[in-house]
This record gives C-alpha cells, sequence and structure tokens, in this order.
C-alpha cells in the first residue's frame, strides 16, 4: 500500500494505514484521543451523532460539519470546475442537496465512500473503474466509460454520475477542490503530516 506510514497517530498508538481502516467503517462508538479530536476540530458527541463526518483522502481526512453548512454550492462549482472544465452540480462528485430533498432541512455533503469492494467497479461492463494509483483512490476512466448509467445504479449511494454534456460518468477523486472552495469551514481536509507524528 503506497499510502502506509508506520507512525503513532498522536497518542492513539495507530499508524495511518490502521487510521484508513478505521475511518473507512466510520468513527462512531470509537473513542478518539482528545489531541485528535482538537485537531479535528470537533467533539466526540458530534462523530457519535453522525454531525461530524470523516473520510481519508490521500492528502489526509476529509472533515465534513453538517451544521456548518449553509447549501451555497461553491464545493459543487469547484469539483466541477477542476474535474470537468465546466460548471454543474447535477454531475458534481460532491453532493450536497440529497438530504434536503427528503424533509432533512440541514444541508449534509456526501461523496463517494471509496469502498472496499465497490459495486461500481464491478458493474462496469467494460472495466472503466478501477483503483487510480495517482489518486489513491476508485476512479473512472473517462477514455473508456461509455456512459451506460451501470455504476450509478450500482452504488447503493448512487455516488458516480454521467456529466450530461460529456456522456461520461465521473465520481470522486478525493482531489480535495471541494475543501478548498467551501468558505465557513463546512469541508476541510487535515493533512496527514499534521496527524502523524
Amino acid at each position: 500500500m503506497p499510502n502506509q506510514v508506520e507512525r503513532p497517530l498522536l497518542d492513539l498508538g495507530l499508524t495511518r494505514l490502521e487510521f484508513l481502516r478505521i475511518s473507512g467503517k466510520g468513527l462512531a462508538g470509537i473513542t478518539i484521543a482528545p489531541a485528535l479530536l482538537s485537531l479535528l476540530g470537533c467533539l466526540q458527541e458530534q462523530i457519535d451523532s453522525g454531525v461530524i463526518g470523516l473520510t481519508t483522502t490521500p492528502k489526509g481526512v476529509l472533515v465534513t460539519n453538517r451544521a456548518r453548512c449553509t447549501g451555497c454550492h461553491r464545493c459543487e462549482t469547484a469539483c466541477t470546475s477542476f474535474n470537468d472544465g465546466s460548471v454543474g452540480s447535477y454531475f458534481s462528485r460532491v453532493k450536497i442537496h440529497r438530504h434536503f430533498y427528503y424533509g432533512d432541512l440541514n444541508f449534509t455533503t456526501d461523496t463517494c465512500r471509496q469502498c472496499k469492494d465497490p459495486e461500481c467497479m464491478k458493474a462496469c461492463p467494460i472495466k472503466a473503474i478501477s483503483f487510480n494509483e495517482e489518486h489513491g483512490s476508485i476512479a473512472v476512466d473517462t477514455k473508456r466509460c461509455i456512459g451506460c448509467a451501470a455504476c450509478i445504479t450500482a452504488c447503493p449511494w448512487m455516488m458516480a454520475t454521467v456529466n450530461p454534456q460529456t456522456k461520461k460518468s465521473g465520481k470522486c477523486i478525493l482531489c480535495g477542490e471541494c475543501a478548498t472552495a467551501c468558505p465557513i469551514g463546512a469541508l476541510s481536509i487535515i493533512e496527514w503530516k499534521e496527524i502523524t507524528v
């Protein structure tokens, strides 16, 4: 694994790889060291209740704070501008509108879970979805993608989206542009060098 670092994670005694494994399964119910909670800018109760979400990326840990999100869509704009060269909420790889339409009045950022055994990858009839070493994520090869949308229906969270302009599927590659664009810190990335000692 290219991202493996054999250094303890603050006073938890975890390596970076172990942290990736834990956070991939979710951190709710796991007691986190106060020093790490302070670095992430949250309380244990917020993680346990789901107000704070943690997603590991090649750059570090993506922290999503549901309570801070105002629904400005800047994360979606930055995502599509960076990845597609055009702007569109529908085909953005980060999505904030989903829960609003189902009666939940809080905006929530949502993105690919980078599953250990991705259904989208298994469903792709031409194997255009694979692990991308450069980004450290499961990604769509747009040169091979035929836009059939099999990945969308296979994903339990429907995170891949076919861009209506290019007719190609796209999903989060963990680039971090969404966090960079967030004006109020609802999305942020804590870099690995800040977490590992």
